[in-house]
């Protein structure tokens, strides 16, 4: 050993977590175990990650002779990770790869590095051998002197969710090395670069020992709580806000009060307070600016890292200078040092990316140990100490800390580990994601496999269709009803990934394959969720429906023109427009003497203010759906022309004299704006049944071919449902969801599961397809009645829902089922929607309109312990119970032709 290596501790020895001494055993054990698995710690930031990894090189060391390589993502981790060896392993010896690599290999030895030292495609293509001279071994001659004393080598890859930018580089060296141990620390759940890198080192399996957040809360690594501050503006003073100074100046506050705090509670500690800007030439300066001219704060307590790239080692110089209180970084330094005295983070920028933002956090999650030390177990850390601040000049950055810490609390522990096999997984742009699944057998060998060649993918055929009258959603697949093809069943247009694919390392000429039909099903079900397949076997069941359309603007046009033409202007309406036009509108003048409160009233005529009066109509018109300026010009201007030759007549109290085009122009448009204000409604009302009137008909995009649900849950089976089950209910939907893992819920939102040979349009019971109990009870009486051939849960703002264009309202309308049913005996069936509501008065408002497609549409309300079928006007009609719906079919079959 060279002088350059003996290096004192510089750090004091810890003494294990509960957890952490499991996770030493148990990884332990598991790299000793043959075949050795690549072992994976996922732990969140401040966890201590780098005493575990250290423990179980101590353990694994002392049961077999080993020759370590350590890689960090930045140069001062390097130190880091030397001093943590030098203080909790004694077994150990610490060097830098630079120099240890001309040294004599030797058990305990723990050679240290960044991993880009090693990931240059040079040195890869000469085989690691190219770097030598009469002074330096190459890193394959101290690796094949290493084996040759029969030493054991294993490869630590610490902070792998950050260090492998050149994951495929660095994957490729670690295949050539060929680790007999494969150590690995991450702090995400999921990370591509990771499975990456994997992928590339030849491994197809990895043994993972997640650690829960709740286990490091509990032993005071990490704060228990996390507060994120944004500011809901009101609209008046949205715009005159400057929310980068006020986060900055409340976040300051924050630190202050802290700070009195701390020192109050007599804990010997400077808090830091921590601010996030944006990349930018000037944006560190203009934050420091702002904190000296805003907040006074003292030049010298700020520390700054000015560079658009990051510098750890500056970073975590300032971290630990305790004579600064802030350091101002950019959005791209936010990872790779530790500042266990940081409380508060303020972020001036946009940060929505989970993954990011995961690594923002875990800069002010860490427990100072000079709290630990002020609240020694048990007392209670004071929750004000016990937090971590997070203020967002941006509230729609919250979501993206919501997502991180919602992932990073979605890890269940499992100390005792569990196997990861990798997968391939294809995107439609031909692009590869390497990603894992958990799976509870053990695999016999570790090493990747290769896949089966790719069949070629093609749309789902269907034998069961069936064509009936004029009825919707009777075409095959894949085609509108034009003949066109869909573009759904394209799948192109997105990365969509195509799941199941098995890695493998081998050439160049490999092809990836697809699971089968029964394989994607199994897979569905080991994440728990069950697909209940579209019953194509029942009579007369479609593909997809049909639904209305709003007209498009240049039929707007039309529609605003002939609702303005025709509005009826009544004589009353016409005189006092006229009047308001010529400033002759008479109105109450209060007069009031204060001394003995007389009071007398004269009428007066006032002066209208033209201006206020457009802006008014304008606003009336511009709150009706669909309504836009061009429409509001249209209107106005027909209604100018009706009423111009009314204004074209002063009134006799007027004395003018002869009034040009354009003065008459004005005042037609005076006139018509105070139309437009006393007749808002009427137009609103006349825009809304023009509009309806108008609507078209398209063909709504497929129905699913398979609903998925948790499948614990297990919906109750039903005969004629489209998908043969009930929908679930809505009070229970929530925890049904909630229950899942982070993967099942990314596999509820795929829309497409592609397997050999075709593929499942996917869809999910959500709360929008959900029932309340009523719906519940009408629908198992539709489960049940003779004349129903089938129905469907029609859920809303699907792009398969059937929807209709709405009489007095923007938003459409979406009945709550779809229905085929025998209206005659021996007549074919038809397909008609049925609304159940709470509201008769909303009822009769949709009622307004009989739709261009399906008919009329059937209301029905409960009415006590029966239903009631509502009637146009809001009325109730006939009263019918869930156990007999005969009155369901015979309204059906009087207004078949309605």
């Amino acid at each position: 050993m060279s002088a350059l290596d003996i290096v004192g501790a510089q750090s004091e020895t810890l003494v294990p977590a509960s957890f952490q001494r499991d996770i030493i055993a148990n990884m332990a054990d598991a790299l000793l175990r043959t075949p050795s698995p690549p072992c994976l710690l996922r732990a969140p930031t401040g966890s201590g990650k780098t005493f575990m990894l250290t423990g179980i090189l101590d353990k694994v060391t002392a049961a077999t002779p080993t020759l370590w390589l350590w890689f960090v993502p930045f140069v001062n981790l390097v130190q880091q990770t030397e001093d943590a060896l030098l203080s909790n392993a004694a077994n150990l010896t610490p060097v830098m790869l630079a120099r240890g690599r001309n040294q004599l290999p030797a058990s305990g030895m723990v050679m240290l590095s960044t991993a880009q030292a090693v990931a240059r495609a040079k040195d890869r293509k000469a085989g690691y051998a190219a770097d030598g001279d009469d002074d330096r071994k190459t890193l394959e001659e101290f690796v094949m002197l290493a084996r040759s004393q029969q030493l054991r080598i294993g490869l630590v890859v610490d902070e792998a969710h950050i260090g492998l930018d050149s994951a495929t580089e660095f994957g490729q060296f670690a295949h050539w090395l060929a680790p007999d141990y494969l150590l690995m620390a991450s702090a995400t759940p999921k990370d591509v670069r990771l499975d990456e890198f994997l992928a590339k080192s030849g491994k197809g399996a990895r043994e993972a020992f997640p650690v829960g957040r709740a286990e490091v809360v509990e032993a005071r690594l990490n704060k228990r709580y996390i507060e994120a501050v944004v500011y809901d503006l009101r609209h008046t003073v949205s715009s005159i806000t400057d929310l980068k100074r006020t986060v900055l100046r409340q976040a300051w506050l924050r630190h202050v009060w802290l700070k009195k705090q701390l020192a109050d509670a007599g804990v010997e500690l400077t808090p830091l307070l921590l601010i996030q800007v944006g990349n930018g030439d000037k944006t560190v300066e203009d934050a420091e600016r702002h904190l000296i001219q805003l907040c006074k704060v003292p030049p010298g307590v700020i520390g700054k890292h000015s560079s658009d790239a990051p510098d750890p080692v500056l970073m975590a110089a300032i971290a630990n200078d305790h004579t600064k209180e802030v350091l101002i970084f950019k959005q791209s330094a936010g990872t790779g040092f530790d500042a266990p005295r940081a409380f508060v983070l303020a972020s001036t920028k946009p940060v929505n990316d989970a993954d990011f933002a995961m690594q923002f956090i875990g800069r002010v999650m860490r427990v100072a140990p000079a709290v630990r030390k002020a609240f020694p177990k048990p007392i209670a850390i004071p929750a004000d100490f016990d937090t971590a601040y997070v203020y967002l000049a941006d509230a729609e950055a919250q979501q993206g800390f919501q997502s991180a810490v919602n992932t990073s609390q979605a890890v269940k522990t499992q100390l005792e580990g569990q196997t990861e096999r990798m997968v391939s997984r294809e995107t439609a742009s031909g692009a590869k994601v390497f990603t894992n699944r958990i799976t509870a057998q053990m695999p016999v060998t570790y090493e990747a496999w290769a896949p089966d060649d790719e069949p070629t993918r093609g749309p789902v055929e269907s034998s069961d269709e069936h064509r009936f009258g004029s009825q919707p959603g009777l075409f095959s697949p894949g085609q509108t009803s034009a003949g066109q093809t869909d573009p759904g069943t394209t799948l192109m247009g997105w990365d969509r990934v195509v799941p199941g694919q098995v890695a493998r390392h081998t050439d160049a000429s490999k092809q990836s394959a697809q699971p089968t039909e029964a394989e994607s099903l199994d897979r569905l079900q080991q994440h728990g969720l069950k697909a209940y397949h579209r019953v194509v076997t029942l009579q007369h069941a479609p593909v997809f429906l049909q639904r209305e359309a709003r007209p498009i603007l240049d039929d707007m046009g039309r529609i605003s023109d002939h609702v303005a033409a025709s509005l009826s202007i009544d004589e009353h309406t016409q005189r006092n427009a006229v009047m308001a036009a010529y400033n002759l509108l008479a109105e109450r003048e209060i007069h009031t003497e204060l001394t003995e409160g007389a009071q007398h009233e004269e009428r007066v005529l006032i002066i209208t203010d033209r201006r206020a009066m457009l802006r008014e109509a304008e606003e009336c018109l511009r709150r009706i759906p669909q309504i836009e300026d061009e429409d509001v010009r249209i209107i106005i201007g027909r209604l100018s022309q009706r009423l111009t030759a009314a204004v074209s007549q002063p009134p006799e109290s007027v004395v003018t004299t002869a009034m040009d085009e354009k003065q008459i122009t004005r005042l037609a448009r005076d006139a018509a704006c105070w139309v437009v204000r006393k007749c808002a409604q009427t137009l609103t009302e006349s825009i809304q049944e023009m509009v309806s009137a108008s609507a078209t008909i398209q063909d709504s995009e497929p129905l699913p071919d398979v609903m998925l649900y948790p499948l614990q849950a297990g919906l109750i089976a039903s005969s004629k449902n489209l998908y043969g089950a009930f929908p679930p209910r809505e009070d229970k939907i929530d925890n049904d969801l909630d229950a899942l893992d982070i993967d099942a819920k990314t596999m509820l939102s795929n829309r497409d599961i592609a397997f050999v040979g075709g593929h499942w349009r996917a869809g999910t019971f959500d709360k929008k397809s959900a029932l309340n109990l009523e719906e519940l009870e009408f629908a198992k009486g539709l489960d049940r009645a003779e004349f129903v051939i089938w129905w469907h849960r029609n859920p809303d703002q699907k792009p398969w829902s059937v929807r209709l264009v709405r009489a007095d309202h923007n938003h459409y309308f979406y009945p709550d089922f779809v229905v085929c049913l025998e209206h005659e005996p021996q007549q074919p069936p038809m397909t008609r929607l049925i609304e159940t509501k709470e509201s008769t008065k909303d009822a009769a408002r949709k009622a307004r309109r009989i739709p261009k497609i399906y008919q009329k549409v059937l209301f029905v309300t409960k009415d006590q312990q029966q239903l009631r079928i509502v009637n146009d006007d809001g009325s109730l009609g006939d009263a019918f119970d869930w156990g007999d719906m005969a009155p369901v079919q015979g309204w059906m079959r009087e207004t078949a032709d309605a």
